[in-house]
């Protein structure tokens, strides 16, 4: 197989760039790597569900379809076992995913404070977030 040209896929255009293995090279070292690979495209996946929230923070609840659908619960997440070393032709696009992680986060962080500026707001209006009380008196009964 010869070798691939560096590919804009992912985000930053990380990409792929896989060569065929060397014949001294071990199985496990396919393995590790697309275990990596793997890896990478659940971080992938998960950056991209939060850039999308970010543009549509109630996503399908937002519409006015008669079919509602209902969030999915959130489950806690736990690390991927780490499957060896990351190897050098996973390197760049984790380099890739790793910066675009942080420009989410950043994002987040910011959406994140202007909800709580507009909380804020909102708990200063006189009678807002006030627990009810009675409004009619019985004066009959």
């Amino acid at each position: 197989m010869a070798e691939q040209p560096d590919s804009d896929v992912g985000l930053g255009g990380a990409g792929s760039n896989h060569t065929e293995a060397a014949p001294t090279e071990s199985a496990a070292t396919d393995t590790a790597l697309a275990a990596w690979m793997a890896i990478l495209d659940v971080f992938e996946m998960a950056v991209q569900a939060a850039e999308r929230t970010l543009k549509d923070p109630l996503g399908p609840l937002s519409s006015a379809s008669p079919n509602r659908v209902a969030p999915l619960p959130v489950e806690r997440w736990t690390p991927p076992t780490r499957p060896g070393p990351l190897p050098a032709a996973a390197r760049r696009r984790a380099a890739a995913l790793a910066a675009a992680q942080e420009r989410v986060a950043l994002r987040l962080d910011e959406v994140r404070l202007d909800v709580a500026r507009q909380l804020q707001a909102v708990s200063s209006v006189p009678g807002v977030g006030e627990s009810s009380a009675a409004i009619y008196l019985d004066v009959n009964g």
